[in-house]
């Protein structure tokens, strides 16, 4: 736990993390009643009643009781400790339950939320009720829209789109250009996919199952390519490289997706789909000067970093821009909103997603 000491204050159902580490997920949780209902613990912070969570690979690694990384504590690195907590989840949709006296929030409203540390750093999302701090929670737009479907949009969306447009400075080249999604299936690939296919991109998806081939040309891919063959058929697809990378399987593909790159062209790293990171061979002195490679997560440069205060109006506005276009059906629900599960499924939910079936984000339900 943070620093503070945190009373209970009542209970909460929650998918508790009983046994880490065991090789079936679903042995790994128990649904529990009576778990303690946390309280605030300064006036900055915000107890959130949890509607839906979604789902992310992060959570995967944090299943096994490996201990976190201290960025992943991001603005809180002080609090750093290895142990794990007990409930994991790094982000939710609710409503607001309690409010801090300097949250800036009230009782009622709706929000989504990030969990410092991913559920990590003190306990996260897989409960009826979690911890925010005012820097990590922002207002949803009011919307139609259910709490699965909204669930599977922020840190995803998010993600996608700094990797685009922040990192991969999308919105400075022309329509047209072109966009490898390397991993393209995984939730924050879907995202890239719809964000750059609306901006006028041609999209180049790749994935290791030829059965989700068919989802990513509806999702808007006009090439797809299996992971194995990738290096090859893009290379011939694209003599002169791609634009831009968006490298999701991991920091061990850095140089394979750097050599596809046309000049001036960036690969954007942003996570990986597997629960171990690794820089492989990476070499930096290896980059050539006429290809870029840049970096996005919610975790070194989303809300929490040491620009929160100006991520917090750019989130705002963009989390209205996109509900509204999911609304409009310019992002299909169906495309982004893979499965939901309910919170006493949690590791079913686990399972599925390791099992790496979803095409898109799994989301957890919150009764």
């Amino acid at each position: 736990m943070p620093t503070w000491d945190n009373k209970p204050n009542g209970v909460m159902k929650a998918a508790v993390l009983t046994n880490p580490g065991h090789d079936a997920p679903p042995k790994c949780f128990t649904y529990q009643l009576d778990y303690p209902r946390p309280s605030l613990p300064s006036p900055e912070w915000v107890l959130c009643r949890v509607h839906a969570a979604g789902l992310n690979r992060a959570e995967l690694r944090g299943r096994t009781g490996a201990a976190p990384f201290i960025a992943e504590f991001i603005i809180f690195q002080k609090e750093y400790h290895e142990d794990p907590p007990k409930i994991l989840g790094e982000e939710f949709v609710g409503e607001v339950e309690e409010a801090g006296a300097e949250s800036g929030y009230k009782q009622g409203d709706k929000v989504t939320g990030f969990v410092y540390g991913g559920g990590k750093a003190y306990d996260g999302a897989y409960a009826e009720f979690t911890l925010c701090h005012k820097r990590r929670l922002y207002r949803l737009p009011q919307t139609s829209l259910t709490w699965n479907v909204l669930a599977a949009i922020p840190m995803s969306m998010y993600t996608a789109w700094g990797a685009l447009m922040l990192a991969g400075r999308l919105r400075e080249r022309p329509k047209g250009s072109n966009v490898l999604i390397h991993g393209a299936t995984s939730s924050v690939g879907i995202w890239a996919m719809l964000i750059a296919k609306h901006a006028g991109s041609v999209i180049i998806a790749t994935t290791r199952n030829a059965d989700k081939v068919p989802k990513l040309r509806e999702a808007g891919a006009v090439h797809v390519v299996l992971d194995e063959d990738m290096d090859v058929e893009v290379a011939k697809l694209y003599p002169d490289g791609v634009d831009i990378v968006i490298e999701l399987v991991g920091p061990d593909r850095v140089m394979s997706s750097v050599n596809l790159c046309a000049r001036y062209g960036t690969t954007v790293l942003v996570g990986p789909l597997n629960k171990h990171w690794s820089a492989g061979p990476f070499e930096p002195f290896s980059i050539p000067p006429t290809r870029n490679v840049s970096f996005f997560t919610m975790t070194n440069s989303g809300p929490g970093s040491e620009d929160a205060d100006v991520d917090h109006e750019t989130i705002d506005r963009l989390l209205e821009d996109v509900v509204r276009k999911v609304e409009n059906g310019i992002y299909p629900q169906e495309m982004f909103l893979d499965k939901t599960f309910t919170l006493d499924e949690m590791g079913d939910a686990h399972e599925y997603m390791e099992e790496n079936r979803a095409v898109g984000k799994v989301v957890v339900n919150v009764p």
